[in-house]
């Protein structure tokens, strides 16, 4: 078995916005561009289901094939990219507290232990500083709807 490396980072925020928007906006992954600025594009061709998968093109990057491993309709849903260096997990979910909407986005990566060095330095930076901004942006994206 290969020693990996872990990494994980998360980002919470509370709003005023509904979760039948936030849903919208997740489920339409041809658009995730609108609001994850580290994707150049993102492609589903099939409906956004547990065992589907959508392609996914990072920023100066490969397209990469990532699977929807968790899908609870209205409220979360994960996905996971198996790549050569390692294994990247996401988890997005969402609750009511009160009259405020609570959003959160994990990354969750397990990267073989000889890629961890480059991963830490050249990618997962990206990765962590994205997550506020991705919050923060579908947020902006319902209020504004």
């Amino acid at each position: 078995m290969v020693d990996t490396v872990k990494f994980h980072s998360a980002y919470t925020a509370t709003a005023d916005a509904s979760m039948q928007d936030v849903w919208a906006i997740w489920v339409d992954v041809n658009h995730w561009m609108q609001w994850d600025k580290g994707i150049a594009h993102a492609e589903i061709r099939e409906n956004f289901q547990v065992g589907n998968a959508f392609s996914l093109t990072p920023q100066g990057g490969e397209p990469i094939q990532v699977h929807l491993k968790t899908v609870t309709q209205g409220e979360e849903f994960s996905d996971e990219a198996v790549l050569p260096f390692g294994v990247i997990r996401n988890v997005h979910c969402m609750q009511m507290l009160g009259k405020k909407l609570q959003l959160t986005h994990e990354v969750h990566a397990e990267i073989k232990e000889e890629a961890a060095g480059f991963f830490g330095k050249e990618i997962w930076p990206h990765m962590q500083s994205g997550l506020p901004e991705s919050v923060n942006n579908i947020i902006a994206l319902v209020q504004a709807q």
